[in-house]
């Protein structure tokens, strides 16, 4: 009790702890503080890329209809669903593609280097994004991209517009990965209930 390490009420024992030292505390305190500020940054990173990936989804949908009404609706062997993924290598490399019987399982083999591009990053590339993943979005664009997401988010999205953009390497389904691989003997294992069955 001396030591203020426990306390006693009548016959109520409480534990309150070992002392601490106040400079190690407030170092303590710091780390916590700059560890859950570095968590704060990850989140406003994840919450931009997931404003950018509606955003992209939106204005692909907005091209579309737009192609539709004055070309009318594709055939369906000319058009790729959402989400898919590219993957990318040289003429000369030797690719092995085996399939599961359901056809629900690609297990692809390089013995080249070869790179893999999710939708977002193909769309961000297309200018789907309007610019804002570069910081090289225009004032016209700017408007678009504010009607294309809640009135919450805009204050984001003019921050992005500025170029004020953290970028994040994540292997989360949120986030647009690009990866390669160099090995002499790479492979790939992916699934048709994340990609399309086809690509063209």
């Amino acid at each position: 009790m001396a030591m203020n390490i426990i306390s006693k009420d009548k016959k109520e024992i409480k534990w309150i702890g070992f002392p601490t030292n106040s400079a190690q505390e407030c170092k303590d305190l710091e780390a916590k503080c700059q560890r859950r500020l570095e968590r704060i940054k990850q989140k406003q990173s994840q919450l931009q890329e997931l404003i950018l990936q509606q955003i992209a989804f939106k204005r692909l949908v907005q091209r579309n209809r737009e192609a539709e009404q004055k070309n009318h609706r594709p055939p369906p062997n000319t058009v790729i669903h959402l989400p898919f993924i590219i993957v990318n290598t040289s003429k000369k490399t030797v690719i092995d593609c085996s399939t599961s019987n359901d056809k629900f399982e690609y297990l692809f083999n390089f013995d080249n280097m070869f790179e893999i591009h999710e939708n977002i990053e193909v769309l961000k590339r297309m200018g789907m994004a309007l610019g804002l993943d570069s910081g090289k979005c225009t004032p016209e664009n700017l408007k678009i991209a504010r009607t294309l997401i809640p009135k919450v988010l805009e204050p984001y999205v003019t921050d992005m517009a500025q170029g004020v953009h953290r970028h994040s390497h994540t292997n989360s389904d949120n986030g647009a990965v690009s990866t390669m691989a160099s090995s002499s003997n790479s492979s790939y294992h992916g699934s048709s209930r994340d990609t399309p069955a086809s690509f063209l």
